[in-house]
């Protein structure tokens, strides 16, 4: 049956309560110095722990002087971690960050800077089949631009950009631009002259090596100012410009013969007004009136930027008046693009011989594209042109991805048929050896690695309505195989 053994020498209980008692208010004064101030209850607990004699006076004093202590340390933390946050909202907005995204930028912390460092490098090769010591037609390697530049934003509206090519020694870009909103924007500088939706499409990102036989007729860049907007973004844009027309970095050097160029660009995209997701109805139309330097005259090269056909001799008189027209239209569906262009230049006045004249250059092109791997057209689109595509998988070594591959079909045609070697003198007279008219077929494959990376291959072939003299006799066509690799930031 169950039994109990005591044990003889057993004496009365220890005073357990006043041990609990201790060590309870012990952790109950640990909890309280924990907090982030020394309570009021804690130094309350204190007081009666002492009355009750659990606490000597040593111990009593002792806890307080490490609750003052601790009260002191807590208070100098808040201090410093406020100073800190407060220092640190002052120096935010100057403060900038760098990133890396399609190039280098530096921003402020409120958004309201900004730098970036951006250039380009177009490293090509040329082979013509024309085999003679014409210059132009020599097979070579060439660095056909190697940009350097500068961009920025300061107090969010104004912005500005300094860009030079240094492989041919010429400032590209140097302007300020102000926006007050995306309907209203003003710019004033060296800047391309808003002319030709396949001109405004930087080099960076047109569909093939060079740009069509039309590009010889348009303003291009140029120093002036220019006003503009997009009241509707993506779907109705407006330009207007004034310009030297001079052309790129030239200043007005005729005191006498000296109007400014006046140019005129609007452009709508159909297709969100239809509601067409991945798709392109874009139509523009463009002018340009002014007068060209005394001494000066237009000009023809093959795509391939081989031989010069077109070269008439200089108008003379007092001024030659410049008029120019044009009309553009893209429209992409997925991953197909067509894209043409109409462009008419006429020049009018009067020789130093007294005759009147007036003369037409008609040019255009048809292009067609297609994404072979089936990026979408629409997505990089814009009013003022092309930006750059983004490969759906991006070629990496040691990953899946091939990158984006591109193959288009271009035709187009420069007819000066008004410029012909009978013209009186100073009206517009064809150079013996060379013709008023061209056509070229040009096809072309892209390799698009990344989105910072072009591989361009293209085959040219222009035919000339006449002969063009070369070195050694004359050539009816120039066929020629170029290659591109370029990259850019």
């Amino acid at each position: 049956m169950p039994f109990e053994t005591k044990s003889k020498n057993a004496g009365p209980a220890p005073a357990l309560p006043k041990r609990l008692m201790l060590a309870a208010s012990v952790a109950a004064l640990f909890c309280g110095l924990c907090a982030p101030a020394f309570s009021a209850d804690s130094k309350a607990l204190i007081d009666k722990l002492r009355q009750k004699g659990v606490l000597s006076e040593e111990e009593y004093q002792e806890m307080r002087t490490e609750a003052r202590a601790e009260r002191r340390a807590q208070a100098l933390k808040e201090a410093n971690e406020t100073e800190k946050a407060a220092k640190k909202a002052e120096s935010a907005p100057s403060e900038l960050t760098g990133r890396y995204k399609d190039g280098f930028s530096w921003e402020s912390g409120d958004k309201q800077h900004s730098i970036s460092l951006s250039g380009r490098v177009h490293a090509d090769y040329r082979s013509f089949d024309i085999d003679s010591t014409n210059a132009n037609t020599a097979d070579t390697f060439d660095i056909r631009r190697a940009y350097l530049g500068v961009s920025g934003k300061l107090y969010n509206d104004w912005t500005f950009e300094v860009t030079s090519d240094v492989a041919n020694n010429t400032l590209e870009y140097a302007y300020v631009n102000y926006k007050a909103s995306d309907a209203v924007q003003v710019r004033m500088g060296a800047f391309k002259m808003p002319f030709s939706f396949e001109e405004l499409t930087s080099s960076r990102f047109i569909d093939f090596q060079e740009r069509s036989l039309v590009n010889a007729l348009i303003p291009g860049k140029d120093q002036g100012f220019m006003i503009y907007g997009e009241p509707v973004k993506n779907t109705f844009g407006y330009w207007l410009a004034v310009a030297n027309g001079s052309g790129k970095n030239t200043d007005e050097a005729n005191a006498v013969v000296d109007d400014k160029d006046l140019i005129a660009r609007a452009a709508v995209n159909l297709a969100p007004m239809m509601e067409l997701s991945n798709a392109v109805l874009h139509l523009g139309v463009n002018y340009a009136s002014g007068t060209i330097p005394v001494g000066a005259a237009p000009s023809g090269r093959t795509e391939g930027r081989g031989l010069t056909f077109f070269t008439p001799v200089a108008f003379t008189g007092a001024e030659t008046d410049r008029e120019r027209t044009g009309l553009e239209g893209v429209l992409a569906w997925g991953p197909v693009k067509v894209q043409s262009e109409w462009v008419q230049a006429n020049f009018q006045g009067t020789s130093a011989g007294a005759v009147g004249y007036d003369r037409d250059i008609d040019s255009y092109y048809a292009a067609v594209n297609w994404m072979i791997t089936g990026e979408q057209y629409a997505d990089n689109y814009t009013l003022g042109g092309m930006r750059a595509i983004k490969p759906n998988n991006a070629f990496k070594k040691g990953a899946d991805g091939w990158g984006a591959w591109e193959l288009g079909v271009r035709y187009s045609v420069l007819d000066a048929g008004d410029f012909t070697a009978t013209n009186a003198a100073g009206t517009g007279v064809l150079t013996a050896g060379t013709t008023n008219k061209a056509d070229a077929l040009t096809v072309g494959l892209k390799w698009i690695p990344n989105t910072n990376t072009r591989v361009y291959l293209n085959y040219i072939q222009t035919d000339f309505d006449t002969p063009v003299a070369v070195v050694g006799g004359t050539a009816d066509n120039e066929k020629a195989i170029t290659l591109r690799t370029a990259v850019f930031f």
